[in-house]
């Protein structure tokens, strides 16, 4: 167990906060093909779904009373025209996400309120929900800082012993609960899992692959920086299905679906896959906008 979490947020926690070393291991994401992995989590009632369990120290509360980290669960996020994309049953088909609202409860910090939109075949509908951080731990590769190149912490980062020195890589794990609004009547119920930077100053922002395409095995999110698993249950099914979205659907797609990207680097969907609803993936439809209504000229 590590003992070098948070080395430099003392400037940022209270003395109190100080008293007590939270230990963690990274968690990381396990991707199996839809038969072994997929199925496997869609025979689980959603009354067994994933609760949260208290882990955070106290400096790992501290810590989150200090950042807020909610801005991150945004997708898309500020500047990007790309939601959450991933699969959804054991086919699997096309599920897209939009968590277009995250605020961190004023009370517990640890719990953020969400608002957003789902689609799958199709159909739009919107959700309100919970994101509850359960675990922080330190990322499994520091020097990863260093390729997050258009942010502002890479100039003068590196100290004369070749640490990272106003600069951190953190892994978050949290729970969650999405209820649709009427007319639609579903639950969305699972972990997310959140890879992020951190500055001596408080900024944020999440932690992406290095090289478009390439893959992070020991990341917990793989390299994508958000990802959302768990599973979907309609008002009349006795059985969820199990769905998994991401920020990069790519870096997800090769322990799921054979030969999903194709083309130079795999950023290409395959077209035979264009009937689960991937035949538009790079149209920037920005489906989750709410339609302007029609003026009436009187």
């Amino acid at each position: 167990m590590k003992r070098t979490f948070y080395p430099f947020l003392l400037t940022l926690l209270t003395a109190a906060c100080q008293q007590q070393k939270p230990t963690g291991q990274t968690a990381s994401a396990s991707l199996a093909p839809p038969d072994a992995g997929l199925s496997a989590a869609a025979s689980k009632p959603v009354a067994q779904a994933v609760a949260p369990a208290d882990s955070l120290t106290v400096e790992m509360r501290a810590t989150l009373r200090q950042v807020d980290l909610s801005k991150l669960l945004l997708a898309p996020q500020p500047g990007f025209s790309m939601a959450l994309d991933g699969f959804f049953g054991t086919n699997p088909q096309r599920l897209s996400l939009a968590i277009l609202q995250a605020s961190r409860d004023s009370l517990r910090p640890e719990l953020v309120h969400i608002r957003g939109k789902a689609r799958w075949q199709k159909q739009v509908t919107s959700f309100t929900g919970d994101i509850c951080f359960t675990r922080l731990s330190d990322y499994f590769d520091q020097g990863l800082l260093l390729s997050q190149g258009e942010e502002s912490f890479v100039q003068d980062t590196v100290g004369e012993a070749g640490n990272i020195i106003n600069a951190r890589a953190y892994s978050a794990s949290a729970t969650f609960r999405l209820l649709s609004e009427a007319p639609a009547s579903y639950v969305l119920v699972g972990e997310t899992l959140l890879d992020f930077w951190l500055t001596d100053k408080g900024i944020t922002g999440l932690i992406h692959s290095p090289a478009e395409g390439a893959i992070l095995e020991k990341a917990p999110t793989k390299g994508s920086g958000l990802l959302l698993s768990g599973r979907w249950q309609n008002a009349a099914d006795k059985v969820g299905r199990p769905f998994l979205v991401s920020s990069d659907v790519f870096l997800l797609s090769p322990g799921l679906i054979k030969d999903f990207g194709i083309g130079d680097r795999g950023a290409q969907v395959n077209p035979k896959y264009a009937k689960l609803g991937w035949n538009n993936y790079w149209e920037n439809d920005e489906w989750w906008v709410d339609s302007p209504k029609p003026k009436l000229n009187l």
